[in-house]
């Protein structure tokens, strides 16, 4: 029976020792294993702080979540987070990621009291709060999917004015009181309910759930209890007559089915059988041991990756198990660069194989960079080299040993590598020219300590192997001002990732200049040089310098026939107001006229006001210029401009209409052979224009009208450049144009009643344009000629 016991001993892997302990405070009144069992939580109640303990590097890790920490209780929706509830009402939360604690930037407020305790289930959590008024404990709610404080039934107050611990399942929160003392609360609609029997001898304290409907209680002298949620009954499940004389922490391991009670008078930690099937630990003991000589009383257990934690209450934290216990002792050095020797010392107290893993988050992942065997008790040493698998900053190096039962123990130690930059790209497209200039674009390397870097240039040509660190001296030619002046080697400082411009100038135009660049850390390490890039400054132009314009505003007769077309139009509205009927017989010649409303023929009125409106309207299009000043510099495509128009109508068959446009391009200015320089280049327009437009439009809500229109432009301009040069002028010119105005009224008919009864707009339409403009061809210098297609919003009033 000895053998079989001891067989299920090392099968179940159940602590059969107390590992280590760890000065956690002053008094621990919580202990909170995560979801996903990879963390361990307890809150200090002499100080009012959370901590949470680093399962991989066994590491105590203080939280600053808020004041007053009281409250715990695993997150079940998060895998490392924790629920906290503090002095100030408020339930906070935060988690343990990479050995750092992650603290959350909003708190909840779910009362106006202190938080003395909290439980969760899969969807709520539950915080016990100081009544308002002095009596018995209320429990507020909050629904964590929904990020809402629950008022329906909450806050409830609990039948006892004293709380030792509280769980919560999907249907009740459980409470003990201390005594014999128990109570549960509806989790859905809050209402509490005391217990209607106990064992006289009974202590409640530390709780335990298991499955869905078991309720386990230390019960101090009476050992352990059970709670029937049924008849509200404590009744007693294990006491003297299995060995337990006073139960005050209980924990349950039920993928390795064993039971954990802490027996305060005989200063024991005994492990039972836990039968999954009916949910109850058994009498069966298959393992005992004592409590280390630190601390008192042990209050709360927790269970996680197979360890078992208590916490006591005195302050001291326990970690209990089978498994070998692995001390690693930090790396020497401490911070290593690449290509450095490193050796880790560590010691287990159960002998065995051991690995150490780069980068590993569990026993078995990552990257194995060294192996051995250690003695129980005895000290092994690591030894590896610092290479490209190292990341820059913090590497987690973890230490595993193996022992003859094949259970795992762990420890993991951080190793800061501060490898060299790495190397800056640098490619032809990052080197331009520029009148008298170099401009280099550095494309900004991510290293965590990058400090700065130096720019190299010289006249002479020179390779990587030549300079194995630094580089070249400034080497230029006789014209060339000296390195000192040109500020070269040039340093750069730069944060990671930061983009960098640098323009060396002067420099002599028709001298090839080698280009290279080095990125150094914090530590004066330098990187390897980038690629050798060669460039020449030279010359550069702009659009109106290759076109030979000097600036300045100018017209032409060709604008001439539109300026007469719009002289008669202006004419014809002065004859309309003074003698009508001349203008209707021009329009019946012309044409049938259309009525006023839209929706009658002919028009009526008694006066030339009743057949005058109103057009607006702003267009968006895509020109195609002709010049190829303009192209060469600011490409042949991406000319878009947008126009306002505004202005008279006429039996809305006839519009006179100004306009104003807006133009603007980026470019690089260019070489004597159209070669593009790095040098920036930006053209500025805003054309001014006045139209005359025919429209057939002679029929009552026409959905498509044709249009033509002829008209006279005027296009300001400017053009500036790196450096602070500039140039500006002004074109004139006439335009043609074609297209359809269609009718959106037509699809909304009582969208289009309203729009018209609200703000008067009779008519919107959808433009298509297609127009050819000649601006500026006979004055020398830039044109603006080319064709344009626009789409626009056009509204009749």
């Amino acid at each position: 029976m000895l053998a079989w016991l001891l067989f299920a001993s090392t099968a179940v892997g159940m602590p059969d020792r107390v590992a280590v302990s760890l000065e956690g405070g002053t008094s621990i009144t919580e202990v909170e294993v995560s979801t996903d069992g990879s963390a361990v939580a307890f809150i200090d109640g002499g100080s009012g702080t959370a901590k949470v303990l680093d399962m991989d590097t066994w590491d105590l890790l203080e939280v600053d979540a808020c004041t007053g920490a009281a409250g715990l209780a695993a997150d079940p929706t998060a895998n490392t987070q924790f629920f906290v509830g503090c002095a100030d009402g408020e339930l906070s939360w935060f988690s343990l990621k990479s050995g750092s604690i992650k603290n959350s930037s909003e708190p909840v407020v779910l009362t106006d009291t202190d938080i003395m305790g909290l439980a969760a289930n899969d969807s709520l959590v539950f915080a016990l709060a100081e009544h308002p008024s002095g009596g018995n404990p209320q429990v507020s709610a909050y629904n964590i999917e929904n990020e809402l404080v629950l008022t329906d039934g909450f806050p409830s107050t609990l039948g006892y004015s004293s709380v030792k611990d509280m769980e919560a399942n999907s249907s009740f929160v459980f409470f003990s009181h201390g005594g014999a003392n128990f109570s549960k609360m509806a989790a859905g609609a809050g209402g509490s309910t005391i217990q209607q029997g106990a064992p006289s001898a009974a202590q409640t304290q530390d709780i335990v759930l298991i499955g869905a409907s078991r309720v386990l209680v230390a019960g101090g002298r009476s050992g352990l209890v059970e709670y029937q949620t049924g008849s509200n009954i404590l009744s007693l499940l294990l006491g003297d007559g299995a060995g337990i004389e006073s139960a005050t922490a209980i924990a349950a391991n039920e993928d390795e089915e064993w039971f954990a009670i802490a027996d305060d008078s005989t200063g024991m930690i005994r492990i039972h059988d836990l039968d999954v099937v009916v949910g109850l630990p058994q009498s069966t003991l298959l393992d005992s041991f004592s409590t280390p000589d630190q601390g008192s009383e042990i209050v709360e257990f927790g269970v996680g990756d197979g360890y078992l934690f208590a916490g006591a209450s005195d302050g001291w934290f326990h970690i209990m198990t089978d498994r070998p216990w692995v001390e690693a002792g930090a790396p020497t050095p401490s911070i290593a660069l690449s290509e450095t020797e490193v050796s880790v010392s560590f010691q287990s107290d159960t002998a065995g194989d051991w690995t150490a893993r780069l980068g590993a988050g569990s026993n078995d992942s990552g990257t194995q960079i060294a192996n051995g065997t250690v003695e129980a008790g005895g000290t092994a040493t690591a030894q590896f080299t610092v290479d490209d698998r190292y990341v820059e900053g913090t590497n987690r190096i973890r230490f595993v040993v193996t022992d003859d039962d094949g259970s795992e123990g762990h420890d993991t130690v951080e190793l800061s590598v501060d490898n060299p930059p790495t190397k800056v790209g640098l490619s032809d497209a990052d080197v331009g020219f520029g009148d008298g200039r170099l401009i280099v674009e550095l494309s900004g390397i991510d290293d965590e300590d990058l400090s700065h870097y130096k720019v190299y240039l010289s006249s002479e040509s020179f390779t990587e192997d030549d300079y194995l660190t630094e580089g070249p001296a400034f080497l230029g030619v006789d014209s060339d001002v000296s390195g000192a002046r040109l500020n070269l080697p040039r340093r750069v400082k730069a944060n990671p990732g930061q983009n960098k411009s640098i323009t060396i100038e002067p420099l002599t135009n028709g001298v090839t200049y080698h280009v290279a660049v080095r990125a150094y850390d914090a530590a004066g390490q330098e990187g390897k040089m980038s690629n050798i890039i060669s460039e020449t400054p030279r010359e550069t132009f702009g659009a109106a310098e290759l076109a030979g314009d000097d600036g300045g505003f100018r017209c032409s007769n060709v604008a001439a026939p539109a300026a007469l077309f719009l002289a008669m139009m202006g004419g014809l509205f002065a004859v309309a107001r003074r003698a009508p009927w001349t203008v209707a017989i021009l329009l019946v010649v012309a044409g049938p006229a259309r009525a006023a409303t839209d929706s009658e023929w002919p028009q009526k009125g008694e006066e030339l006001s009743d057949y005058i409106g109103q057009a607006f309207e702003v267009r968006y299009g895509s020109m195609e210029l002709t010049d190829p000043n303009i192209t060469t510099v600011f490409g042949e495509t991406g000319h878009n401009v947008i126009w306002l128009e505004y202005g008279p109508t006429l039996f809305d068959l006839i519009e006179l209409t100004a306009g104003m446009g807006y133009y603007s391009e980026d470019g690089k200015r260019v070489d004597a052979d159209g070669s593009r320089s790095a040098e920036d280049d930006a053209m500025l327009a805003v054309p001014l224009t006045a139209d005359v437009t025919l429209r057939l439009d002679v029929l009552p809500e026409q959905p498509i009208v044709p249009f033509a229109s002829i008209g006279y432009d005027y296009w300001l301009w400017q053009e500036t450049w790196t450096g602070g040069g500039k140039v500006s002028g002004g074109k004139s010119g006439s335009h043609m144009a074609y297209g359809l105005h269609i009718l959106l009224d037509t699809f909304q008919p009582g969208r289009a009643s309203r729009l018209e009864a609200i703000s008067g707009i009779t008519d919107t339409f959808v433009t298509l344009e297609y127009r050819t403009q000649t601006v500026g061809e006979d004055q020398g210098g830039l044109t603006f000629s080319g064709d344009v297609m626009m789409i626009g919003l056009k509204l009749d009033h």
